[in-house]
């Protein structure tokens, strides 16, 4: 079968000589004849991999966050009041937000499965380290080995975004980002949750103790079956070699370096420190960030402080909760989390192709994947927002915060999988570059917050520190709208070498178009 180049924006492909998916969805980007090509692999081996990268990810990000309820026993011990107990959070989640640049580099030298394993046994060993730190003076040490858990659980979380591009078509792609970003997701909550419990009834180094065993377990099934998906595409800038057909020389080959499993070359070299700034500054980078940093950041600075807010006794203002109290509350993010996976799955896919089909005769344009994240989110953030903030300021019922939890939980996870899988798809070659920049800006406002909340908070009181969240929200959410309106244009203003897409490819057979 002949299959065409990509064509310039604009002109589509002639849909007759290109494989299909349906008979009216066209495979974007065409698979080659290649059965070692990623694309061609089979679907039940491409959701091994996207499940061994997702649950790495997963268990990343929990062990990061891992004492969230444990504050208060932790205070005890290191003498020192709860605020400040939460600034090993603050430090795990300063690893979160500076690893990713690490990891992408390093990437580009010894392979994304390499970065992901070695990165499984770095959080397995500061674990142990934190788990450890039972001593009062300690706390100095134990804030460190949360620094460096959250860089090591970093590299799962980031270089993901690369491997689902390899492996996954574009119209797949809306359900394999929401799958694998709400599973990174949910590692913020079941840290949260399994800590109130491990407190109420274990002393709190057990908090630490249950990640490794999974963090361990994940290594073994990560050095067992994940593979590299990088694979030499006609358009490129990447060059691979073949990997070893034999399993033990195969595994030698992904996981330990000086091994050809890499990029071998680099045109003009990309891929390099240079690449990544240059893809910072972009100005669809820079909204699309800033939208992050704007929505996701205050949701960080609920999931950090909630536990304070909740055990603070009920005579200095609080809920008087336990650890076990505040465990239970979690379940809020849960359901939250539970029902965006099933909205993302249902429509990060379908509304675009709709779309598409509908308006633009089914050629494909990235900003027609913004549209679920200006549906429900842009009403209901700002919403919860507020509704948290009065819920805090007058002591209203903690069920009214469970609903405003619900409710930015909700909207929170739906945009973040939409916003990266948009800007990974405006530079298609530089997919965890993109992925470790918003997650710089996704994390970094949350991770300053614990440091001047409590000056913002005597400033204006409780309520509208939310309040102006919210209306903060509101104008992040016209930066996305303004993507949504003029991406195209805006994108022409990234350096050109870097803007590579699948603009003006067509999607929707012709046929199928004129059927309408």
């Amino acid at each position: 079968m002949v299959i065409n180049q990509a064509p310039e924006p604009g002109k589509g492909v002639q849909q007759d000589t290109c494989k299909h998916a349906t008979s009216e969805i066209i495979l974007i980007p065409q698979p080659t004849e290649d059965p070692s090509d990623p694309l061609n692999w089979s679907m039940s081996k491409k959701i091994i991999i996207l499940a061994l990268v997702s649950i790495s990810a997963f268990i990343g990000i929990a062990q990061a966050l891992a004492n969230q309820s444990g504050f208060f026993a932790q205070a005890e011990l290191y003498n020192k009041n709860p605020i400040q107990i939460s600034y090993s959070i603050s430090a795990a989640i300063a690893g979160l937000a500076t690893g990713p640049f690490i990891w992408t580099l390093l990437s580009k030298s010894v392979g994304r499965s390499s970065c992901i394993f070695w990165g499984l046994l770095g959080t397995l060993g500061c674990g142990i380290w934190s788990a450890t730190m039972t001593g009062t003076n300690d706390y100095i040490s134990f804030v460190i080995s949360r620094w460096l858990a959250g860089t090591f659980g970093s590299a799962p979380s980031t270089l993901g975004a690369g491997t689902v591009l390899d492996m996954f078509f574009l119209h797949q792609r809306g359900k394999a980002f929401a799958c694998y970003t709400l599973c990174t997701l949910f590692g913020t909550q079941i840290g949260a949750t399994l800590s109130g419990f491990i407190v109420e009834y274990a002393p709190w180094p057990v908090q630490f103790w249950w990640t490794v065993g999974l963090e361990g377990l994940m290594a073994i099934l990560v050095f067992l079956f994940l593979e590299e998906t990088g694979f030499s595409r006609e358009g490129n800038a990447r060059t691979y070699a073949e990997p070893p057909h034999s399993w033990l020389r195969n595994r030698v080959a992904t996981f330990f370096p000086g091994n050809p499993v890499s990029p071998q070359e680099r045109a003009g070299g990309k891929h390099n420190l240079l690449a990544l700034c240059l893809v910072a500054i972009s100005p669809v980078t820079l909204l699309a960030g800033t939208f992050l940093l704007l929505t996701f950041g205050w949701a960080v600075a609920v999931a950090t402080l909630l536990s304070v807010f909740l055990q603070t006794p009920k005579e200095e203002g609080g809920y008087g909760f336990s650890p076990l109290q505040v465990s239970c509350f979690t379940f809020t993010n849960w359901v939250a989390l539970f029902a965006a996976q099933v909205y993302g799955i249902l429509l990060n896919d379908r509304i675009p192709i709709w779309f598409c089909r509908r308006f633009r005769r089914g050629m494909w344009e990235p900003e027609i994947r913004l549209f679920p994240v200006l549906l429900v989110p842009m009403v209901l953030l700002p919403v919860s927002l507020g509704l948290f903030g009065a819920g805090l300021q007058y002591h209203l019922h903690f069920m009214v915060l469970a609903l405003a939890v619900f409710l930015g939980g909700f909207c929170e996870n739906i945009l973040i999988p939409v916003t990266i899988n948009y800007v990974v798809e405006c530079f298609t070659d530089y997919a965890e570059e993109v992925a470790a920049i918003l997650n710089f800006f996704r994390l970094s406002l949350g991770l300053t917050v614990p440091f001047f909340i409590k000056h913002w908070e005597e400033a204006v009181g409780l309520g509208w520190v939310f309040g102006m969240m919210a209306f903060l929200a509101l104008f992040a959410f016209s930066l996305m709208g303004l993507l949504a309106w003029k991406g195209a244009l805006i994108r022409q203003y990234s350096v050109a070498h870097l803007r590579k897409s699948e603009d003006g490819m067509r999607l929707i057979a012709q046929r199928e178009v004129m059927a309408i």
